[in-house]
């Protein structure tokens, strides 16, 4: 019958051994998190080490400042400090502080490898939910579950700027993944691993504390063996996102405070604005798509409460995004990417299911076709309907790569001009030196310096060096100059840098680099 879990026979006793939410349990093809999760973490590391050797790889703005404190936590000669740069993660930096311990040439790489990775195990946790989704029905054909996979990974591949995000390594890519994995491990009976992925979302991003919270309660009254787990976990939260900030800046809610400084260019209306931005991240035709899925779900017989609780588990996530955006932060497309992961997996269910349907249609009409080519041709149909509303996303990621080939040759010419003005002794010669460069490689900068991102600005507010790039989507806007600093020298012109002594006339410059 539609909408019901398909389950081994088995004792009754075994059935009743099972937790509480093993009515919700897919089939357990092969022990997800014993052989699936791991073949998908080496799968994933394999690809993106290989997507590194073969793609121009760099990382983008917030990866620098992450790489950056990771570097802080392990180098002896730095103190670790957070003010100066983007808002405070804790999971990428947990990353990038071992990656640190590789030296500061191959830190970057790693890092950009793991978030590639992350990337990729987002698109694999979408392909085996929206598969085990259709195979849950009555008489789905095998081909039908891996048609749902794909077009559910597929369809996170053309969220909007998914691609750019995966690749300069940032975090975002990463979320789709740890909050499709914790669905998957708790549908597959595994309740304490589903609060690990939880977890690992929550030190992503803050919007997924309310449902962690409410899962740990959950987990608190119904595992009882997991309470130490849970404790720990919901200990991890806030201590990873305070604690850190407090060391490095003084003050705990830094990032909090970072967030709702930055305009998120929401207009006049912000609910209008960030609900059309939860609407624009995938496109319409998934997330109407998705919508077919609870139709499925809601006259199935009986209802598919699974495929409605996800439903309603997308639908709590836009919820808290938009809370969130109403009471001051900036309301960013990308913090929508675990909403839109999971509409995605109902996209490829919902599709399929109506191939399925049309071509059940089609036998009771008596016509004599074979349902299945019928239902592989409809599919077909459908996925085509769709492939125009891509192109512009398709355009967007082709372009990536001669994007990505720019940041890297800017970025190698930055090394070499930091190396013309005799590096990080001729920039800082006294602990008050200063420096400042374009807005969007100031994190960037400050690792090459090999200095805490506080000692490198976005405005040339004091005497110091300033690095002057082109104002483009790479290097963003030049430093705007103090108008007491007016004496001003070209020290050096590397590919497309320039750098500059900038002084005030009288001022003792003993401590102003080169």
């Amino acid at each position: 019958m539609e909408g019901q879990v398909l389950t081994k026979p088995s004792a009754e006793s075994a059935r009743a051994r099972r937790p509480a939410g093993a009515r919700w349990r897919l089939p357990d093809w092969h022990g997800l998190l014993y052989r699936e999760f791991l073949l998908a973490v080496l799968g994933s590391f394999v690809l993106a080490a290989i997507s590194a050797a073969v793609l121009p790889t760099v990382a983008s703005y917030d990866p620098w400042a992450w790489i950056s404190w990771g570097r802080e936590v392990v180098d002896p000669h730095l103190s670790f400090a957070i003010s100066g740069g983007p808002s405070w993660k804790p999971l990428p930096v947990m990353f990038t502080t071992v990656w640190a311990l590789f030296g500061s040439t191959a830190a970057p790489t790693l890092w950009v490898i793991t978030a590639r990775a992350g990337g990729i195990l987002g698109m694999v946790a979408a392909y085996l939910l929206a598969s085990r989704l259709v195979s849950r029905q009555a008489r789905a054909p095998r081909w039908a579950a891996v048609a749902a996979g794909l077009i559910a990974a597929i369809g996170i591949v053309v969220t909007q700027d998914y691609w750019d995000e995966w690749f300069r390594g940032t975090s975002e890519p990463m979320e789709i993944a740890t909050a499709l994995w914790a669905v998957l491990a708790f549908l597959d009976g595994r309740p304490g691993w589903a609060f690990v992925f939880g977890v690992a979302t929550s030190q992503l991003r803050p919007e997924a504390w309310p449902l962690v919270i409410l899962y740990a309660l959950w987990l608190w009254w119904k595992e009882p063996r997991l309470r130490v787990i849970v404790v720990l976990g919901l200990i991890s939260i806030p201590f990873f996102w305070f604690v850190p900030p407090w060391i490095g800046s003084g003050q705990p809610f830094l990032a909090a405070i970072h967030a709702e400084e930055y305009n998120g260019g929401l207009g006049s209306n912000r609910f209008f604005g960030v609900l059309g931005r939860g609407i624009d991240i995938q496109l319409l035709p998934v997330l109407l798509a998705g919508a077919v899925a609870v139709v499925f779900a809601w006259f199935d017989k009986p209802r598919d409460r699974l495929v409605l609780a996800l439903a309603g588990g997308t639908v709590v996530w836009w919820v808290i995004v938009v809370g969130m955006t109403l009471d001051g932060y900036p309301g960013l497309e990308r913090f929508y990417l675990p909403a839109a992961g999971m509409t995605c997996v109902l996209a490829g269910y919902a599709i399929v299911r109506l191939a399925l349907l049309g071509a059940d249609g089609v036998r009771r009409l008596g016509v004599g076709w074979s349902v299945t080519p019928v239902a592989i041709g409809l599919t077909a149909v459908l996925v085509a309907i769709l492939v125009p509303f891509t192109w512009g996303r398709i355009s967007q990621a082709s372009a990536e790569d001669k994007i990505a080939n720019q940041a890297v040759s800017h970025l190698n010419q930055m090394t070499d001009a930091v190396r013309a003005v005799g590096g990080h002794a001729g920039v800082f010669p006294c602990l008050s030196s200063f420096a400042a460069v374009n807005h969007s490689v100031q994190t960037a900068l400050a690792y090459k310096l090999h200095v805490t991102l506080g000692r490198v600005g976005t405005s040339m507010r004091e005497p110091g060096v300033m690095f002057v790039g082109p104002h483009d989507s790479i290097d963003g806007i030049a430093p705007p100059i103090d108008p007491r600093l007016t004496q001003k020298q070209l020290l050096a012109t590397v590919g497309i840098w320039k750098m500059y002594r900038m002084t005030t006339p009288g001022l003792n410059t003993s401590c102003v680099g080169r």
